[in-house]
Formats: structure tokens, sequence, C-alpha cells
């Protein structure tokens, strides 16, 4: 299981303060911090852009301060991050870099050939989204439909001589506001195994928590990690100072031993997804966030149509 630290969003103070400044300093803590919690990757977040220079100037101050860790150029630009694949080995800054993402769905134009082109010639990873597939920004297009964007998409990598990791997301959607979505993810994370086996099964663990309070979202970050990793994920973006969110993805991969009845049911969660069956409530007496994570994300109640629930 690949942990990937989510933290480091440039787009965000104080971290984007810092980038503007060019001061490396904050970066390179929280870089550090993250490792030191259990990052083996890094993602550098600069939202909905993300220019080129800027992810340059982060991968060169993370280098020089010694952080080793895999980073992810995490931006919706396709020519920006193809730029900035190539700016990284001009500047002769080492790898390894992985590219999030290439948007799947839709037909291959000149930024996406361009990215394609710039991750093979310098021996980058590539994150595949099939977001294009959800027409309007909402998670509703079929999970079979997905899958066969995603395979298009890792062949035609392949075909161009990206040489990989190719990562194909499952496109997380938070459990409060598309419990459809949330869902469907973890339906296309088994499908991905099957389909794609030679591809890593991504999964954004803090996108299914948007909307709800802290102590909830923490606990559906713990059952989504867990349900994710069973399911198939070999690849988690999470939060990795939250220690149970990270506990809960290494108990769901089997890389962990449950200590309590909590992780217990979080080791049965895992269980269950990778059966593809819904698991069973909580036990009475654990947390009550627990229970209302389970309930966000597997209450029949609350599936559409069901005039029942929200």
């Amino acid at each position: 299981m690949l942990i990937v630290g989510q933290s480091l969003e440039l787009h965000r103070r104080p971290l984007a303060d810092a980038l503007t400044a060019r001061a490396a300093a904050p970066l390179v803590e929280r870089a550090r911090e993250q490792v030191e919690a259990g990052a083996q990757a890094l993602d550098l977040n600069l939202g909905t852009q993300g220019w080129a220079d800027d992810f340059r100037w982060a991968v060169g101050a993370l280098r020089r301060g010694g952080v080793s860790a895999e980073l992810w150029l995490d931006g919706a630009s396709a020519a920006e991050l193809a730029a900035a694949l190539d700016g990284c080995a001009l500047a002769g800054l080492p790898g390894p870099l992985v590219a999030n993402a290439l948007p799947a769905g839709a037909a291959l134009g000149a930024a996406e050939g361009a990215l394609l082109a710039a991750a093979a010639r310098q021996g980058a990873g590539l994150v595949i989204s099939p977001r294009m597939v959800d027409r309007g920004g909402v998670a509703g297009a079929e999970p079979e439909w997905v899958v066969h964007e995603a395979v298009q998409a890792v062949e035609r990598a392949r075909g161009w001589g990206v040489p990989g990791p190719h990562y194909v997301d499952a496109l997380a959607w938070p459990a409060l506001l598309d419990v459809a979505g949330c869902r469907r993810s973890l339906d296309l994370l088994r499908r991905y195994r099957d389909a794609i086996p030679y591809a890593e099964r991504l999964a954004a663990v803090g996108n299914v928590s948007h909307g709800v309070g802290r102590e909830v979202g923490a606990a559906l970050r713990q059952v989504y990690a867990a349900a994710a990793a069973g399911a198939g994920a070999s690849a988690l973006i999470l939060p990795v100072e939250e220690r149970a969110a990270l506990r809960a993805a290494l108990l769901g991969a089997g890389e962990a031993s449950p200590r309590d009845e909590v992780e217990g049911y979080l080791v049965m969660v895992a269980q269950a997804q990778e059966a593809a069956v819904t698991p069973p409530p909580p036990p009475d007496g654990t947390p009550s966030t627990l229970h209302e994570a389970w309930r966000l994300i597997f209450d029949a109640s609350r599936d559409p149509g069901s005039g029942i629930g929200l």
C-alpha cells in the first residue's frame, strides 16, 4: 500500500504564502513531518491551475531540503504539468515524480498529448482520472463505462511510452453529499483490480469527508480508508498526520493487526468490501462517530430514491 501525504496544499495558506515568497523552510518542514508520520509519497497540490514554475520551485526546494520521497505534481492543467516535468528535468531535479492527473473520458487534445510525451521523456509516473466521464460535475456514470475509459487511458499511456507506475483514480465523492458516488468509488477499486491488474488503484480518502463536522469527518476517513484498502486500493492519498486514518489504511491492507474493538471492526469492513458485501454496523459500545460514518457510507436508507435519509 502506497501512502501519499495530502497536506502539501500549496494553494492554501500558510503554504500559499510561502510559495509566493519563495520561502522554502515552511514547505520543507511540512514535508518532513509527513514523511516522519508515514507518507511514502507527497502530493504537491496547486489547486485548479498549477503553474509549471511553481511546481519546479517546490520540487527544487524539497530536494535541496533533503526530501527524497516521490513527489506528485497535482494540478488541473495538463499543459502546465507537462511543462513542470520538463522544467524539473532541465533544472536537474531528481525524481521520482508523478503527474496528477491526466483526464480520461474526453478526446485527446494537444495539452494531454504534451503531458503524455513529457511523462514518457522524463520517466514519470502518471495518475489517470476518468473525471470527464462524470458530466456536469456529478458522479453518475455507470461503473462499467468509467472502467472502460480508464482502461483506454492506461493503454494509451503505455502506447506513448509512459513507463509508469500508472495510477487509476477511483473518483471518491463526499459521503454526505453523494453517497452513490462514494460507494461507486469502492466498486471501481474492485473493478480496476480485475480489469487493469497492471495499474495501481488510487483513492483520495479526504474527499469523502467534505461537508461534515471534524469528529465525524475523522471517523469517515477511518472507515473509508479501511474499506478502500479492502476493495483493492494499492495507493491512498490521505492526511497522514491523522494516525487513526493511517492505521485504518494499514489494517485494511493487512499490514497491521488490530489492537482493540474499533480496529477489529475496521478489519471487518475491509473484509466485507473485498467480498463486495455491505459491512454490518459497528458493535454496540463503539464511538457514536463510527456509527455515523457507517450510516453515511453504507446505510441503504440513504440510497438515492429511497425517500429516507437526507
